[in-house]
């Protein structure tokens, strides 16, 4: 797929109050705006920690070192270890302490989260929304991961990287996105819509072109790309439970964008109801309280 760079700039303002029509953006060209291609690469320790994960023969010893090259960074993977997220009783006072009890699909799960946290910088009320709506389809991802029996960090880390694109767009277009969100839409596709006006590419492009450019996993851009599609056959188990978590976030009240629209949390789980022989899902009452309590231990 071939990618053009162009600048973009906002149409005439307007707010959209019915589903977006129906129009046909799948080319073989995709239009990247300028100022999202000169955003620096993610964080070099995060992609470290993520490149290792590949690899069946990884160990404690290495993640340690390549943690521990950023002092500030691993004193925030420690800090959040000592949270009330796990709870421990007695604080861990090292990272290799904390790696040996949270495991290291979890110290991966908290390294991503504290890079796109870092990614942010200053958040305004909108870039806050997002965050938190990213955060929820995570922790929401970790909830119902054992639905297609995988691991619940490799769901996590994809959910809270499910909106790059968004979060990318906002940091580079931040007068441009803080009109398109600040729209009134009946659903999900009406702001794809207006993203796409605004800046001739929408979020989730955005994102899954950041995860190429930034070598990031594969998986990851499918994602990106694909999370606010209709349910389809071929679709990967982890998109699968990435769409899902994504409404269910919505549902519970954590939108990154407010829709008249949102989802039931019934309805926001029905594509799970013809997984087979599978665990039945959460209540909501649970699983909200649990991403409520995630999300206050992140933002301390």
């Amino acid at each position: 797929m071939r990618s053009t760079i162009t600048d973009a700039r906002l149409p005439p303002e307007s707010l959209l109050t019915e589903s977006a029509p129906a129009i046909d953006f799948e080319t073989d060209v995709v239009t990247i705006p300028v100022k999202l291609c000169n955003l620096p690469p993610f964080n070099a320790i995060a992609s470290q920690v993520l490149a290792l994960t590949a690899h069946p023969d990884r160990d404690l010893r290495q993640f340690s070192k390549v943690i521990e090259g950023d002092p500030a960074f691993a004193a925030d993977i420690l800090f959040l270890a000592n949270s009330s997220l796990f709870g421990f009783p007695s604080r861990m006072h090292s990272l290799r302490h904390a790696i040996a009890l949270l495991g290291l699909d979890r110290i991966e799960a908290l390294a991503v989260t504290i890079a796109m946290r870092g990614f942010l910088g200053t958040r305004n009320s909108l870039v806050h929304q997002c965050w938190r709506h990213s955060v929820a389809c995570a922790l929401v991802c970790e909830d119902i991961s054992a639905i297609f029996d995988f691991s619940s960090h490799l769901a996590y880390t994809a959910g809270i990287m499910h909106d790059i694109g968004r979060l990318g767009l906002l940091k580079t277009y931040p007068k441009e996105m803080t009109s398109v969100l600040s729209g009134q839409y009946i659903d999900a596709q009406g702001v794809l819509w207006a993203e796409r006006e605004a800046l001739n590419v929408d979020h989730g492009r955005a994102g899954a072109w950041l995860v190429g450019n930034w070598a990031l996993p594969r998986d990851f851009a499918e994602i990106c790309e694909h999370h606010h599609d209709a349910p389809h056959a071929n679709d990967s188990e982890l998109l699968q439970l990435v769409k899902v978590a994504c409404k269910v976030a919505d549902a519970i009240g954590f939108p990154a964008v407010k829709c008249p629209q949102q989802p039931s949390y019934l309805e926001a789980m029905s594509p799970l109801t013809s997984q087979r022989g599978r665990k039945a899902v959460p209540p909501a009452e649970g699983l909200c309280a649990n991403v409520t309590a995630g999300l206050a231990a992140f933002e301390r």
